[in-house]
């Protein structure tokens, strides 16, 4: 990859606080924020129910070692401006299908509603995979296709499942805006030098490959 990019640019930025302990800058403090679907919340209606795994998904793409049995959780604001976070949960993973925020709102962030979703059944500790399903955010889908597969003549889309490791073109993924809520994630999660995100996979499905996904694989910092 020749070109740089300002998402490149805002992806090292993030990688850098992520990775490590002391870098300075950092604007993210850990997330406090809670909510259960027993009992109700006061301010948020909650439904949790079972949910499923997309059959299609084989294990280049959900790896074999974590649970087929999730929990599809929505999560909506009962006053003010709309908020919503809709996605499914299991043992080491936790699934982004659905969310909205009004810019007018004062309600926590989209990320720390995913921090409190997994947290209603799971130690966030045992969190090994983030996917965000069925990718519409239109800077997103730009710098992906017209970008980097461009740059890496890949064709968009395709049926390949495209690894990328830490580089220029996963600084460049991480700088996108899905990209950067998943990267605020793990820094309001777990704070600076905790966890990293080792790779990010992007790829489609669907009848006509038409839904752009991707997949954030995240471990312990090595010291």
């Amino acid at each position: 990859m020749s070109w740089s990019s300002p998402w490149e640019e805002k992806g090292r930025t993030l990688r850098k606080w992520i990775n490590r302990h002391h870098e300075p800058g950092c604007p993210y403090p850990i997330s406090t924020f809670t909510v259960t679907y027993k009992p109700q919340p006061r301010d948020y209606s909650v439904t949790h129910e079972a949910g499923w795994l997309d059959p299609t998904w084989d294990n280049s793409i959900y790896p074999v070692d974590l649970a087929d049995d999730l929990n599809h959780i929505q999560i909506e604001n009962r006053r003010g401006p709309p908020v919503g976070w809709e996605g499914r949960t299991g043992q080491g993973v936790v699934f982004l299908d659905w969310v909205r925020r009004s810019r007018r709102s004062a309600a926590p962030h989209i990320l720390e509603f995913t921090k409190a979703a997994y947290e209603m059944d799971f130690p966030l500790e045992t969190l090994r995979y983030i996917f965000v399903t069925d990718i519409s955010e239109t800077g997103t889908v730009q710098c992906i296709r017209d970008e980097l597969y461009k740059s890496e003549r890949l064709q968009y889309p395709n049926n390949d499942v495209d690894i990328w490791t830490v580089g220029r073109e996963y600084d460049t993924l991480l700088g996108t805006k899905i990209g950067k809520t998943i990267a605020v994630f793990v820094l309001c999660a777990w704070g600076q030098g905790r966890k990293r995100i080792t790779k990010i996979i992007t790829f489609h499905d669907g009848k006509h490959l038409q839904r752009l996904n991707m997949r954030f694989d995240i471990e312990d910092v090595l010291r």
